[in-house]
């Protein structure tokens, strides 16, 4: 796997980094005749805590395609479900294929495959026990391949969601922020005018059982002024342009992904105004969260 989609997986886990390495590091000893037993130990333990991060069970078991696919247990979540959940949340399967066009039961079924083979190779058996290089490299390519076909899943559908609501979250981020008073920049200057309202990023941060909670990242260009008209007339006064990174937090419900159900978060306009006070290469508040691949 590249090195965008194991940070994408492993959010801010560094313990879960440290256990991808960790097992990749087990292929480089050739000698060791147990080295793709260890990998498979190791990978299927980081698999079970990505899918337990991404898909906890109090949310899994709200969701309203969930049902109990484990007699034997209740309120059981098979790895597929919790792979449902990382991919779409709460939304229902209908609303996934009909109208985003999106059916990953193949990615979702690849991983559970992919898990369960590894799980019998940490039995040690004569015919588990020392694998042929080929064999080794198959069997590597099918696990890294089904972990990262989980990653693309999630990304598509939240792509294709965003992509959906993308012209009344740009619109209605641009108004939000033109009715917002903009304390930050309030306080930098006797008075400021807005003069332009760009949106250059949309995504989504999280899809629980029942909330699509999204964000518009953009920038302002505002005109700072200190005095007032009078005094600018008469030199005692002065301008200055300048550009402000900005992001607003969006939430939409699950059973109705629409333009119209889109509301801004109260008090969610953040201007990031630290390179007024630390210069313009320092000011990076804003930037995006580690493991986070952009969407649109």
């Amino acid at each position: 796997m590249n090195d965008d989609v194991v940070e994408f997986l492993t959010g801010n886990s560094e313990f879960e980094r440290d256990l991808y390495n960790a097992a990749m590091r087990n292929l480089e000893d050739k000698q060791n005749k147990l080295r793709f037993n260890n990998f498979a130990y190791a990978m299927r333990e980081l698999a079970r805590h990505v899918l337990k991060r991404l898909a906890p069970d109090d949310e899994v078991l709200k969701c309203v395609w969930y049902k109990n696919e484990i007699p034997d247990k209740d309120n059981g979540i098979t790895r597929v479900q919790r792979a449902v959940y990382a991919t779409q949340g709460g939304l229902s399967n209908h609303f996934v294929q009909q109208h985003l066009g999106l059916n990953p039961k193949t990615e979702h079924r690849a991983l559970q495959s992919a898990i369960d083979k590894l799980s019998k190779y940490t039995h040690i058996e004569p015919h588990t026990f020392d694998l042929t290089a080929e064999k080794v490299d198959s069997l590597v390519t099918e696990t890294l391949d089904a972990l990262e076909g989980l990653a693309v899943a999630i990304v598509e559908c939240r792509g294709l969601i965003t992509g959906r609501l993308y012209a009344a979250i740009h619109d209605g981020t641009i108004e939000q922020v033109v009715c917002d008073s903009l304390p930050a920049v309030d306080c930098l200057a006797t008075h400021f005018s807005l003069e332009q309202v760009h949106v250059y990023h949309t995504g989504i941060r999280t899809i629980t059982h029942d909330t699509i909670h999204l964000f518009a990242r953009g920038h302002i260009s505002v005109t700072l002024q200190w005095g007032s008209n009078s005094d600018l007339r008469n030199g005692d006064g002065a301008e200055i342009d300048q550009d402000f990174d900005f992001i607003c937090e969006l939430t939409c419900p699950v059973d109705d992904p629409s333009p119209d159900a889109l509301e801004f978060e109260e008090d969610s306009v953040q201007v990031d105004t630290s390179s007024w006070y630390s210069g313009p290469d320092e000011g990076d508040d804003l930037a995006p969260e580690p493991g986070h691949i952009s969407e649109g």
